[in-house]
């Protein structure tokens, strides 16, 4: 499927932590294709919020969340994951595409 290395820490055994799970890989999967060598880290919340960060980003407070509840099918849910680390990559002036390397910094879109 994706040639990364996708990495999980262990969570508590219940239905939505092995939803998320699989979600999470998924997403990491799918950014890691769309955006190769950004340093993408996938998480989740309660209420299956996905929580994304690129660590490339000088401040690690920046990231976007996908509210995978709410996603009608997986095509839209893989479309909002796409879309938002497009988006974080706009914002850092960076280009869709592999990272070259660089620290990336947040700019001020107001």
């Amino acid at each position: 499927m994706f040639d990364t290395d996708i990495q999980t820490v262990e969570t508590t055994p219940d239905v939505e932590n092995s939803q998320m799970e699989l979600i999470a890989k998924m997403a990491a999967g799918l950014l890691s294709k769309h955006y190769s060598n950004h340093v993408w880290m996938v998480g989740w919340a309660p209420g299956m919020a996905l929580v994304i960060k690129n660590m490339a980003i000088d401040d690690g407070r920046y990231g976007f969340t996908v509210d995978a509840a709410r996603a009608a099918s997986i095509s839209e849910l893989e479309k909002a994951i796409v879309f938002g680390g497009g988006e974080l990559l706009e914002r850092c002036n960076a280009q869709r595409g592999a990272w070259n390397g660089e620290i990336m910094h947040l700019e001020d879109k107001t």
